[in-house]
């Protein structure tokens, strides 16, 4: 512990033992002032300031006055307030400091302390009673809870208008000190903070983040500031302030998708106050990443600017797979104006870039992990490549007209450039369906590597006897691209004596992917040599002869618009609904070269379009018993149109298939306790999607809604800002998940849907230790899951068929992975004031486990490796 942490704490102490007393009541706790300086003439006074906890005394006997504040800049708030109760607030903060708050407001009967605490809560400031007559507003110290990373109580968007604990809907946010205490570096790695959502495999065609949220894929979901983040990219964590998973229904707020939920990364901006961070982390698996965040003020003569920077790069593998390699780079400035005006624009640009060798793991043996050794890499370390260099410039711009009435909006353009060759390990082919103990099926597998004969490997056979590994070339060229906006108005106002928190907005822009895949293949037969399960030889040149199957143009023009709108209906029930309607038109064309003799590429398709309009739905009744929590139902709709991922198909246009369509209810729970520092929330939903498209297995073009998925169960969630350097995020989810009705998959009903576990669970808790050491501790969980929707379980035994061609199945087994735990922990020290020790331990019992599964590969976890760095502060 520092010499200085010992005199704040010796100073709280004696603070602590004194009582104000007066006519308005007895306050409890005393005031710490700790004064820092943070760059050329910006002073900042620190303060802890309480109001007695215990509900005792007092205090508990203050009048009730009526309220009716409502939300917006915190300085306008503090000036009602003050001619509500008559009292005086005295601000203890730098000149100008205040402008940049916002206040949730506060409506009903309460007693004037409760009435400040609402007002202040979310902005980091707190208050004490000086005298009779004067209230005392700060900033909370560094106590034992960070000054700059409270728990957070809201939504960074604009269409969110409650506090987290009047929102009707489960919403994790991950704030950046449960980033920090982890090691994070990437949004996979944040989102194994949430439960109900499951990680899986990059796709073919698209590499990237892969995910599914409370049991559906949410690969299209991903959103950057409040805007669709659409490229197919490994996102990395350096610049983000948090990032916010809300599960259920989203169809309102986000369009098209959204059939689970969302998750929105917000980005850092920059702020009033100077400082510098920068963390530097070396690892056992050669990581070596250095992040720098920077920000300063500009100038006071704009209205209040600053800017700020982050840069970021790295280097480095992956425990236990020795050949996989990491290397990014990102860089982040933006730059403020008008801070402290009415009217506030922020530009920020990206660019993140990556040149990875990447890793799609190990084969399937039919319905488990093939017997390979654990380290084994199946590709060609020169020859395979991930390229990616994503670049995204946004422009915010807000305008207050008044404290009730606000205008923003966003825009957006974004380039998303990548080059991919992975090599995919396969042994036998996949099954085409599931077929049941006694069915027949005209063919048996075939050999991976060589299509036209038959497999000759069992699920039994002996990883010694699989000498005819194909190694299948993913090779793609592609360029995403979006051009955005995003405008939104809030205003608060009262019909019949009842409040209203009213968002409108209308958002539209084009989307384009331009993808040239390519082939290995000629006569059925992989060009690329093949190699052995036990002895895949890394340093194998790379041969073959490759073309390109398909040069694929895909534009979708789409708008919506969409209100919503919160009715206060009293002290204890706030009403909510929306509508949305959303033009989605899409056109799309494939060109097919000639390929070489033998060669097969994808059947050329002339200029096709589609379009879908659809409205979405939803309806919310929140009830708040306290001021600290609430209980909610909520009710929605969302829709999947037959281009959400920038892609057509013969089938879909010809056959006029339906959007899919998602119906959503849930009910939950939200308390804060012990001052705000510990939010707890807990749901029960019911997801249901109808017109769920499908393939016909023997004829491509043949596309139909005729689908029915079913997602039921619960889920709950911790988080929490503890005395005694305690922090603590912890959840837990389940979902019972199945398949209700398929045409072309009927034995897949009552099974469960792909990537999809039944249980999941998360914990990472850090507390104060001796030596002036702060340790952490964490686990996930995450339940066995299938690969397959429409495939859950594939034939594992023959025989010939006495009545007729084909073979009868004699067995079949469930293609799955086994879950698994993982235990991570941490420990941190500081040895000065601006710079801290800290490691990671990641995977500590260096357990072997599927992370990321694929119906067609399998990509393991890492193994257990440590992270040793040391963070800056100025």
């Amino acid at each position: 512990m520092s010499q200085k942490t010992q005199k704040v704490q010796a100073k709280k102490k004696t603070a602590q033992a004194v009582m104000f007393g007066n006519a308005r009541g007895l306050v409890a706790m005393g005031t710490l002032a700790a004064y820092a300086v943070m760059g050329a003439n910006r002073p900042a006074m620190a303060a802890v300031w309480k109001i007695d906890p215990s509900g005792n005394g007092a205090s508990a006997t203050l009048p009730l006055k009526r309220f009716d504040i409502a939300v917006g800049p915190l300085d306008a708030a503090i000036e009602a307030y003050e001619k509500a109760t008559g009292l005086s607030v005295k601000i203890v903060l730098p000149n100008g400091t205040l402008a940049g708050f916002n206040s949730h407001g506060v409506t009903g009967l309460y007693r004037e302390d409760e009435a400040l605490r609402l007002l202040l809560n979310g902005t980091g400031l707190n208050y004490r009673a000086e005298d009779a007559t004067t209230m005392v507003v700060g900033v909370q110290a560094k106590d034992t809870v960070s000054v700059t990373s409270a728990v957070p109580d809201s939504i960074s968007m604009g269409k969110f208008t409650e506090p987290l604990l009047e929102t009707a809907q489960s919403v994790s946010v991950v704030p950046t000190f449960v980033l920090q205490d982890e090691g994070v570096s990437t949004l996979r790695d944040t989102l194994r903070n949430v439960p109900g959502i499951s990680l899986a495999a990059g796709e073919a065609g698209a590499q990237g983040d892969n995910l599914t949220i409370r049991g559906f894929t949410a690969r299209n979901d991903i959103f950057l500031d409040g805007i669709r983040d659409f490229g197919s990219y490994y996102r990395d964590s350096f610049n983000y302030e948090q990032v916010e998973a809300l599960e259920g229904p989203a169809g309102i707020q986000f369009g098209r998708g959204s059939t689970g939920g969302v998750i929105n990364q917000e980005s850092k901006v920059p702020q009033v106050d100077k400082f510098v961070h920068v963390d530097t982390q070396f690892g056992t698996d050669l990581t070596r990443r250095i992040t720098a965040d920077i920000n300063s003020p500009i100038a006071n003569e704009l209205g209040g600017a600053a800017f700020r920077v982050n840069v970021m790069a790295q280097e480095g593998g992956v425990a236990g797979r020795d050949a996989a390699e990491i290397r990014r780079f990102g860089f982040a400035p933006s730059i403020s104006i008008g801070m402290d005006t009415k009217t506030r624009t922020t530009l920020s640009y990206m660019h993140l870039s990556e040149d990875d060798t990447p890793d799609y793991g190990l084969p399937w043996l039919f319905n488990k992990l093939a017997p390979a050794n654990r380290h084994s890499y199946f590709g060609f370390p020169d020859e395979n490549y991930l390229k990616t260099s994503d670049d995204i410039m946004t422009l915010k711009v807000e305008h207050e007209f008044s404290p009730s009435l606000n205008l923003h909006t966003i825009a957006r353009a974004a380039n998303y450039p990548r080059q991919a060759q992975i090599t995919e390990p396969q042994i036998c082919s996949n099954a085409g369906l599931s077929v049941p103990v006694g069915g027949v099926v005209t063919s048996l597998p075939t050999l991976a590597y060589n299509s036209a004969i038959t497999c000759p490997y069992t699920p039994n056979t002996p990883a010694s006897e699989i000498t005819q590994l194909n190694r299948n070339q993913i090779q793609v060229k592609s360029v995403e691209g979006d051009l955005w906006d995003q405008t939104e108005v809030v205003a608060r106002f009262k019909t019949w004596k009842m409040r209203h928190d009213f968002v409108a907005g209308a958002e539209g822009g084009q989307e384009i992917s331009n993808p040239i895949r390519y082939s290995y293949t000629i006569n059925k037969i992989n060009t690329v040599p093949e190699t052995t399960l036990l002895n895949p030889n890394e340093d194998q040149p790379f041969g073959g002869t490759g073309y390109i199957t398909s040069i694929v143009h895909t534009k979708s023009k789409s708008v919506g618009l969409y209100f919503l709108d919160t009715i206060k209906i009293s002290k204890f029930f706030e009403l909510s609904g929306g509508i949305r309607w959303d033009r989605f038109d899409t056109d799309y064309n494939l060109a097919a070269p000639t390929p070489p003799a033998g060669g097969t590429v994808t059947a050329a398709v002339a200029p096709i379009s589609r379009l879908d309009e659809q409205p979405s739905y939803r309806a919310a009744l929140v009830y708040k018993p306290s001021t600290h929590g609430s209980v909610y139902f909520d009710y929605g709709t969302s829709f999947n149109p037959d281009a959400e991922s920038l892609s057509l198909s013969v089938g879909l246009v010809n056959g006029n298939v339906k959007p899919e369509e998602n119906e959503s209810y849930e009910g939950g729970a939200k308390w804060s306790f012990l001052n705000d520092r510990l939010l707890m929330e807990g749901a029960v939903f019911r997801t249901e999607k109808d017109n769920a498209h499908e393939t016909d297995p023997t004829n491509s073009n043949n596309i139909v809604a005729a689908g029915n998925q079913l997602v039921k169960g619960a889920q709950f969630s911790v988080v929490g800002r503890l005395p005694e350097g305690m922090d603590l995020v912890a959840g837990y989810a389940y979902l019972d998940n199945k398949v209700i009705f398929s045409q072309y998959f009927p034995t897949s009903v009552g099974y469960p849907l792909a990537n999809v576990p039944t249980q999941t669970f998360n914990l990472f808790v850090t507390h104060r230790l001796p030596l002036g050491l702060n340790g952490g501790v964490g686990s996930n969980y995450v339940g066995s899951r299938t690969a397959s929707s429409t495939v859950p379980y594939v034939p594992t035994g023959y025989a010939v068929n006495p009545n007729g061609p084909g073979f009868v199945v004699t067995s079949v087994a469930m293609k799955q992975v086994p879950g698994y735990w993982i235990f991570n922990a941490m420990i941190k020290h500081p040895l000065t004031e601006k710079i801290e020790f800290q490691a990671n331990v990641n995977n500590l019992l260096n357990r072997y486990y599927i992370d990321l599964p694929h119906p067609s590969h399998l990509v393991p976890g890492a193994g257990a490796n440590a992270i040793i760095g040391v963070n800056f502060k100025f």
